[in-house]
């Protein structure tokens, strides 16, 4: 079993999209005293941070359906090396604090147009920050799945002094 202190936790999560919120808002707010417009935000944004999604998911789940594969049958057609196993777990973390991330900057974006929903171009403004900070939301729970995944089963017997610590090949 890994200690929870390895894992992004759902804590961190909130902590890191709160923090990039109120940041991301002082920015914005700044910028705008500064005479300049608010930033757009392109629709095409949003493909790449599906396609993040799929791969990670896809990745981890090569990952977890052989770590759970029972012990007698044949070898898999995939065998992933320690350091793909790495990469895997590593991208799904970075998923799950940078999707945070994302969501608390979409959502300041979003704060920052309430004040004038009633003009159009300010509502296209705000929607596209709403479906971004959604997406976001996406992001960020697709690496704690994917997190989910890389974990090895439960053990009975004690691991050894500085062997596995719970995540799928270290």
């Amino acid at each position: 079993m890994k200690p929870e202190h390895e894992a992004v936790s759902i804590t961190a999560g909130a902590l890191a999209a709160a923090g990039s919120s109120v940041l991301s808002w002082l920015v914005l707010l700044g910028w705008r005293e500064a005479g300049r417009e608010y930033p757009q935000l392109p629709w095409l944004g949003l493909v790449p941070m599906m396609l993040y999604v799929v791969l990670v998911l896809v990745a981890a789940w090569r990952i977890r359906q052989y770590v759970h594969s029972p012990r007698g049958r044949p070898p898999h057609r995939f065998v992933p090396s320690p350091q793909q196993a790495r990469g895997v777990l590593v991208a799904a973390q970075a998923g799950a604090l940078g999707g945070a991330i994302l969501l608390g900057f979409y959502l300041a974006n979003a704060v920052v147009h309430l004040s004038a929903l009633d003009v159009p171009s300010v509502r296209g403004l705000f929607v596209r920050a709403a479906v971004s900070a959604v997406a976001a939301v996406v992001v960020s729970a697709a690496g704690y799945v994917g997190q989910w995944m890389c974990r090895l089963p439960e053990d009975d017997e004690p691991s050894p002094p500085g062997g596995e610590d719970g995540m799928a090949y270290g």
